[in-house]
């Protein structure tokens, strides 16, 4: 197999991943069944719309819970109950006469997946041998990212052909048939932390939340302002109390403290804002289609469906272009995207406008956000060091889902109370009066997103150079050193002679290996050449790849860390136990290529040395290779420097 695993295995992780699938596919079916629910069931649109919202609240509270679960409960005990679990609450939803039951069932399934989805992606991380993990989680990310694009359309078809409640009949039965699959396929696997309880951790963030996002749901359709205003007050001051016993904890459930680092924190409010933005969107725009323009639910998800279609790729190309260009770039584009979106939703979905119209509108809207997100994350992550990357990840995680809950209670809540205000109309008008005040509220919000993007999202000097790893020389290509040496060499040989150039203190003999070595033969020449750093060179001397000692300690060591599902919302702790011994021995025969650096930060034999002396300095690295006429000639190390400057 591709992927180095046996089938055993291969079977295991399809039973573990269709249990994912099925999650992620049952938060995005309910959406376009919004208005026969109401219907059905006798509910207002700011009640109905508690089954989305609800459903992310529920699941952001339980997340904090599932790695405390995940260190008492085995995979099969967790997985098996968990999918069990969910499927009951599938078919209480299924079968539920009133909105309370409705809820209850829905409630079960967010509880359930908040649980079971951590540990999902860390046996799946632990089951594929550590360098193919990342070739395994891509493909994985992009099996799950369709489902919330199919998800829309599906439930629509459903909806107009059998009813709303044969989306949870279908979940129930593939629940089912997951679990008597899972009791014969799956096997206990991984070896999980037992993590820390604070109950009264857990009480303030439940109390807070409920209070804040019932209160602000309830507003438009409350007779008594004063209450609703006194739970959004409440719910505030309960959750700043969650966030300062988070700050006195030694092992906080969440690290708010990250916040303070200012990147980071641009990065999370900006995301937050796209976040309320986006889910508040999705459950809006259904009741936009359908009771507004008249639309079946089956039109309102063909609608959809090709802007989520194309944001399922966007990622990944904004995640390239932020490699090879820095965050400014991308992010720009997808601003002048939403910019455009934004006044589509304000200005061209009126009552009678044609559907493709809506279609184009949503989708550039959807593309833009997909286009800044995925940026906007790696910049902020990036910002942080090492140790704080698992709690920033469960940090942004809860926010994320209660900003999504925050959006869908503003929209509806915005939508009802205009709608019910305009009594001068009637009918189809009404029902728009509010839809387009929500899209004219999601337009403010993006366009606010987008101000605070203009105004603090930058890339670092010298963007073109990403930071330095830990642990080993940076990743990427010193453009800004190139251009230095191009502009040395145009001094004139006076000048020259006046300093001392890269060439006058290097180590003409750089150790390389060709690029098919294994890293078992670099490890060698390291001992033997007592070097921290060894060029890959192909024919010709070539420069196409750099390993350091920091690639090979980075292999050798743990891989304990936090893994992300790829919609974002969920995250876990997994134990590595590979021992050193097994970790050595699968090395030893790695290709140099697949931990050598592709992107090399080199310095021209010319350039200056005070010069060079400021590459290493700012990158922050021991050693980089010299080039001349885009061939290996040696290689400058600080030690070098020294040596020469002793000399001299």
């Amino acid at each position: 197999m591709g992927l180095g695993v046996a089938r055993k295995q291969l079977v295991m992780v399809a039973v573990l991943l269709s249990g994912a699938l099925v999650a992620v596919l049952n938060a995005t079916l309910l959406t376009p069944a919004l208005p026969a629910i109401m219907e059905d069931v006798h509910v207002a649109s700011t009640t109905v719309q508690w089954l989305t919202s609800g459903y992310a609240l529920v699941e952001a509270v339980v997340i904090p819970l599932a790695a405390y679960m995940m260190g008492r409960l085995s995979t099969r005990k967790l997985f098996i109950g968990g999918i069990g679990l969910f499927g009951i609450g599938s078919l209480v939803a299924a079968l539920a006469p009133s909105f309370p039951l409705l809820l209850l069932g829905r409630v079960i399934q967010a509880a359930c997946t908040g649980l079971v989805m951590p540990m999902v992606f860390s046996v799946i991380l632990l089951v594929f041998p550590r360098e193919k993990r990342g070739s395994a989680m891509g493909v994985i990310g992009l099996v799950i990212g369709f489902a919330p694009t199919l998800g829309p359309s599906f439930s629509g078809v459903l909806v107009d052909t059998v009813g709303w409640r044969a989306i949870f009949v279908i979940v129930t039965v593939l629940a089912a048939l997951i679990v008597a699959v899972a009791w014969f396929a799956l096997e206990n696997y991984g070896s999980f932390k037992r993590s820390k309880f604070d109950a009264l951790s857990v009480v303030l963030s439940t109390v807070g939340l409920l209070s804040l996002l019932y209160g602000l749901s309830t507003f438009s359709s409350s007779t008594n302002h004063a209450v609703t205003a006194a739970l959004v007050v409440v719910g505030i001051v309960v959750v700043g109390l969650y966030a300062r016993r988070q700050l006195r904890l030694e092992e906080p459930m969440l690290r708010v403290d990250i916040l303070k680092i200012k990147n980071y924190r641009v990065n999370v409010i900006t995301v937050m804002i796209f976040q309320a933005a986006l889910i508040g969107m999705e459950t809006t725009m259904p009741l936009y289609i359908q009771n507004a323009l008249g639309y079946s639910a089956t039109v309102s998800g063909l609608t959809l469906l090709p802007g989520a279609l194309i944001g399922a790729f966007t990622g990944v190309l904004a995640g390239r272009l932020f490699d090879r260009h820095g965050v400014r770039l991308p992010v720009s584009i997808g601003a002048v995207l939403i910019v455009a979106a934004a006044c589509g939703f304000a200005f061209a979905l009126r009552l009678d406008s044609p559907i493709w119209v809506v279609s184009a509108v949503y989708a550039c809207m959807f593309l833009g956000m997909q286009f800044t997100m995925t940026p906007l994350n790696t910049w902020g992550v990036n910002s942080l060091p090492n140790d704080a990357i698992q709690h920033a990840q469960s940090t942004s995680n809860t926010l994320n889902q209660v900003a999504g809950s925050f959006g869908t209670a503003l929209l509806v809540s915005i939508s009802a109370m205009v709608a019910n205000s305009s009594t001068h109309l009637e009918g189809a008008a009404q029902v728009y009066a509010g839809d387009h005040a929500s899209f004219c509220t999601t337009a403010l919000l993006v366009c606010v997103a987008v101000a605070i993007i203009l105004l603090f999202v930058r890339d670092g000097k010298k963007a073109a150079v990403t930071a330095a790893s830990a642990g080993g020389p940076s990743v990427a290509e010193a453009a800004s050193a190139a251009q230095a040496g191009s502009g040395a060499a145009a001094v004139g040989e006076g000048a020259s002679r006046r300093q001392p150039l890269v060439r006058d203190a290097m180590n003409p003999h750089a150790a390389t290996v060709p690029a098919n070595a294994t890293m078992g033969q670099v490890v060698a020449l390291m001992g033997e050449e007592d070097t921290t750093g060894v060029a890959v060179v192909e024919t010709g001397g070539r420069l196409v790849g750099y390993v350091t000692d920091g690639d090979v300690a980075n292999y050798l060591a743990r891989h304990d860390s936090r893994v992300v599902n790829p919609s974002g919302n969920v995250h876990a702790l997994f134990m590595d136990d590979d021992d050193l011994r097994t970790r050595l021995s699968e090395l030893s025969s790695v290709n140099v290529m697949e931990l050598a650096t592709k992107r090399v930060i080199t310095v021209d034999a010319d350039l200056p040395l005070d010069k060079a002396c400021t590459v290493l300095a700012e990158r922050k690295i021991k050693k980089m290779p010299v080039v001349s006429d885009g061939k290996l000639v040696g290689a400058l190390s600080r030690r070098n420097v020294m040596r020469y400057l002793m000399k001299g």
